[in-house]
């Protein structure tokens, strides 16, 4: 197992069962309550998580103006480039904005794009892909575009500027969805990014809506288990964790929510049976080690 599945593995236990912070993302009864009546869909049973997003949908957070390209692009510039650099690039933006020919005009945005992303500007890289895969009605384009731009908002902690990413991740999947409809799994990554850029409610619909047409989706099926969990619907989560499970037995994400989900219900018997499937499906002396260590804390809970 090499450091980056270690590192992936951390973070998938450390948003559900808090293993290495020792808290949880989980909210308050009260506004979990109030979270999964306001969200009901009228077919008996509560949704999934609206407005617990949390770190498990990369920070989802209130909903705020975007920021501005251009102002973005200016702050960038003088923070970052040399003089040299920065005219290079602005006969680029020229060339961009002014060409009539529009193979020469996509051309530019790419070289643009491709100068803004070897200095790790995936957001502002992200922005020129997508113009040329707007003029190219390019889906391999407008798909590397949406990509950078979930790149950046991975990153980015500045509220204004991932409404900005966010919004730009939705347009380019929302364009390659119509140059070819039968890109209709992008219809998750477009529910997920509205969750992260804050608009929970519609995006919580929206996937839920995806999962029911796609039953065997395992990423939906997770995504939506892991969400009610965060806002405290265990049951729904063991019923994810169930189909998930039932799609691909060794699924270690759907072991350790149904875990802690049996766990918040005080059937610790049951949690650490899935918790100790988990050890056997990673066989990792290190994730051993950190899972033994959160399970020992069950019992110190038991007592008075």
């Amino acid at each position: 197992m090499n450091s980056k599945q270690l590192i992936a593995i951390g973070v998938a236990l450390a948003a559900t069962a808090g293993i290495y912070w020792g808290t949880s993302n989980v909210k308050p009864a009260k506004e979990t309550a109030a979270a999964g009546h306001s969200a009901d869909d009228g077919h008996n049973h509560a949704a999934e998580g609206p407005g617990a997003a949390g770190p498990m949908m990369g920070g989802a957070m209130a909903m705020v103006p975007a920021a501005n390209f251009d102002s973005l692009l200016a702050a960038t510039k003088k923070k970052l480039l040399s003089p040299q650099t920065a005219a290079e690039i602005n006969h680029l933006e020229t060339d961009a904005l002014t060409n009539k020919d529009q193979t020469a005009q996509a051309a530019s945005y790419k070289a643009l794009g491709d100068r803004w992303q070897k200095m790790n500007q995936f957001g502002i890289a992200a922005h020129y892909y997508a113009e040329a895969g707007n003029l190219e009605n390019s889906e391999k384009i407008l798909n590397f575009a949406a990509h950078l731009f979930q790149e950046a908002l991975s990153e980015e902690k500045d509220a204004a500027v991932r409404q900005w990413l966010a919004e730009g991740r939705i347009a380019s999947l929302n364009k390659v969805i119509n140059i070819d409809p039968k890109s209709d799994t992008l219809e998750m990554d477009i529910a997920v990014t509205m969750i992260d850029r804050g608009d929970v409610m519609n995006g919580v619909f929206k996937l839920r809506d995806f999962a029911e047409k796609h039953p065997q989706n395992i990423r939906a099926q997770v995504t939506l288990g892991k969400m009610a969990l965060q806002s405290n619907q265990t049951d729904k989560a063991i019923e994810r964790g169930v189909k998930v499970l039932a799609l691909d037995k060794n699924n270690l994400e759907a072991h350790l929510f149904m875990g802690e989900a049996y766990k918040m219900q005080g059937n610790l018997e049951k949690a650490i049976e899935l918790f100790n499937d988990a050890k056997a499906i990673m066989k990792n002396p290190a994730f051993d080690k950190d899972m033994d260590a959160y399970i020992a804390t069950f019992n110190k809970q038991q007592k008075p």
